[in-house]
């Protein structure tokens, strides 16, 4: 079994070899595909029935943020944005009642291997930059890539 460390190593090798990657300010990864962003973060999961350390792996992408909260979108979140093989649209309530949208999929790290992290990584970054463009135009907000105005 891995701990998070094992695990994280790990990806990082895997994402080197195959994009062009940042390091994140909490030890994740950010892939920049298209008008997203992919993060994948490695989280301690459960122990298994022995006690042994197991880990998680996080992918996802932001597909829209402040959001208005709309019966339309939420029922386009839970039919259109779970209608995918892998991965599913996650909504969270951001200050204000304003929604932050993402794309996102979680993986078995203790078993994870090049080409299933390498497709993920490129699924749901495909899969977010088609959704963020649906987000932003049927429900309004900002995308991933859009700037915030200055404050006056």
């Amino acid at each position: 079994m891995a701990t998070v460390d094992v695990t994280s190593q790990r990806v990082q090798r895997i994402l080197v070899g195959e994009f062009e990657v940042t390091l994140t300010k909490d030890g994740g990864f950010r892939v920049d595909l298209g008008s997203t962003a992919v993060f994948i973060t490695v989280k301690e999961w459960t122990p298994d029935n022995d006690g042994n350390p197991r880990s998680i792996v996080r992918v996802s992408a932001p597909l829209g943020r402040k959001v208005a909260p709309t019966p339309e979108l939420f029922r386009w979140a839970a039919i259109d944005g779970r209608a995918r093989l892998f991965g599913g649209v996650t909504v969270f309530e951001e200050e204000g009642g304003m929604l932050f949208l993402v794309y996102d999929h979680t993986l078995l790290g203790d078993f994870i291997d090049p080409a299933e992290m390498i497709t993920a990584v490129y699924t749901i970054g495909s899969t977010a930059d088609e959704f963020d463009e649906i987000v932003h135009d049927r429900f309004g907000g900002k995308r991933y890539t859009d700037p915030d105005p200055d404050p006056a």
